[in-house]
């Protein structure tokens, strides 16, 4: 019945916009060696086969349309984004010159099925869908969908890129855009030694009533303080994991056991005004010394939602503040 149901509601939509032109402007570009097909992506929740060079890409969150547009492909439709315009400012830099995607209506487990089938995609790509799973019997009726291999906080963006790249036929593309990064990354680090063995305590979110400790490398953010050199407290990684992976959840009562070489915080400016305040926090010797480095929300989306434009971008502008 399930099945049924499905292709009763792409049959019903499609009828309903086959006559529509294209929206936007040709979703592909040549990023380097000619594509081959046809190709086979496995993911958690089924396979993408693509028989033909995709014109028509849907990006199911915006780190997906980074990828692509790494890659040569300007999405035309993707979610949108926190910042003001509904793209980060790397994804502005990397659609200079292109038509920008369109706005899907709603994301994640919210994602309005129907206007995905409006924009017609010969491919959706989704490895940064969170409730991707609640959509997939839906969405892969409409066309191939390209998504993780286990969980979308378990992709790492190299593993990301390298499942776009291969959906795509452009495996050589998204192998030299990984090197790129890396090397990018690599040069911050050589660039400021002292980053080596420096130990950190990176707060999230701050609420009333406490707060997310990152204390493994399972959290995006601290594998790009790993890659810089830095490490995260032992008192961090000896906390117990939230449901959140790579991250602890403390009470405020705990904060005076979390002082590091380098304090970093993230959240909304007024709560993070309001925890910079508390007796906890200014009292850590990191603190009073200056090495503590608020990050506004964009800042912490780059690394936090990593992908190869983001971290370029996180160098450029993070990387200095530390």
């Amino acid at each position: 019945m399930r099945r049924l149901l499905v292709g009763l509601i792409v049959a019903v939509a499609l009828a309903g916009c086959s006559s529509n032109e294209p929206t936007g402007a040709s979703p592909t570009g040549t990023a380097g060696a000619a594509a081959s097909f046809p190709t086979t992506t496995d993911g958690a929740l089924g396979s993408a086969a693509v028989e033909s060079e995709p014109t028509r890409v849907v990006a199911l969150s915006w780190t997906d349309a980074d990828i692509l547009l790494s890659l040569g492909v300007t999405p035309v439709a993707t979610a949108r984004a926190t910042a003001e315009s509904g793209f980060q400012p790397w994804t502005e830099a990397a659609m200079a010159g292109k038509d920008a995607p369109a706005f899907l209506q709603g994301a994640n487990a919210d994602l309005t099925i129907e206007d995905v089938l409006s924009y017609e995609p010969d491919l959706i790509v989704g490895t940064k869908a969170f409730g991707l799973d609640t959509r997939y019997d839906q969405l892969s009726a409409i066309a191939p969908v390209v998504h993780y291999a286990s969980t979308p906080s378990a992709e790492t963006w190299q593993q990301a890129t390298r499942t776009i790249a291969g959906a795509l036929g452009r495996t050589a593309d998204g192998e030299r855009v990984i090197e790129e990064t890396e090397s990018t990354i690599s040069a911050a680090a050589e660039a400021n030694p002292a980053f080596a063995g420096r130990t950190f305590t990176f707060f999230v979110g701050p609420t009333e009533g406490g707060v997310y400790v990152v204390n493994s490398t399972d959290d995006a953010g601290a594998q790009f303080l790993d890659a810089l050199g830095m490490r995260p407290t032992d008192h961090a990684t000896a906390l117990p994991t939230s449901s959140i992976p790579g991250r602890a959840q403390i009470t405020y009562e705990d904060l005076s056991n979390n002082d590091a070489d380098l304090v970093i915080a993230t959240g909304q400016p007024a709560a993070l005004d309001e925890f910079r305040a508390l007796p906890g926090i200014s009292a850590l010797a990191a603190v009073q010394r200056g090495d503590y480095v608020p990050l506004a929300p964009t800042d912490a989306q780059s690394i936090a939602f990593p992908s190869p434009s983001s971290l370029t971008w996180a160098v450029q502008n993070i990387v200095p503040q530390f």
